[in-house]
């Protein structure tokens, strides 16, 4: 189970990509509404109901969590992150990629055909140019 004693990293470039999208959408963003929704609702099943929470995850986050042949959420209730749901998060989307922040944790998400999902969770910020550091990330 070497991804559970380690945490996962993302990859500066999804951070770039993220910068380097400014371009085509920004904040305000009607989407960021319905990307700050699925995060909530996210972090919320992440602490309450694991099994709740694998139905908002892309799938290859799902996969990963399932790589030890566990289920997602007896895995999710290994590497969940904290959090505040009720608090106000900051949401900031860039075309189909998108970045939700509370207190001191990232959540990413994508665009799907279905709808927004989360891609990494419960990540810290190492500094500037250095990748995010996640609990709960795909492949």
């Amino acid at each position: 189970m070497p991804w559970r004693t380690s945490r996962v990293r993302v990859a500066v470039a999804s951070v770039a990509v993220l910068g380097l999208a400014t371009g085509c959408a920004g904040r305000g963003s009607t989407q960021d509404e319905a990307v700050g929704n699925v995060a909530t609702r996210f972090l919320a099943a992440a602490s309450s109901a694991p099994d709740g929470a694998c139905a908002f995850l892309a799938p290859a986050t799902v996969e990963t969590l399932q790589s030890d042949g566990e289920d997602c959420a007896s895995a999710m209730q290994e590497v969940a992150p904290d959090g505040d749901p009720t608090s106000e998060p900051e949401v900031e989307v860039y075309g189909r990629e998108a970045m939700v922040r509370w207190d001191g944790q990232t959540l990413f998400l994508s665009r799907f055909d279905d709808g927004w999902r989360v891609t990494a969770a419960g990540c810290e910020s190492r500094g500037d140019d250095l990748p995010y550091d996640c609990t709960v990330e795909g492949r």
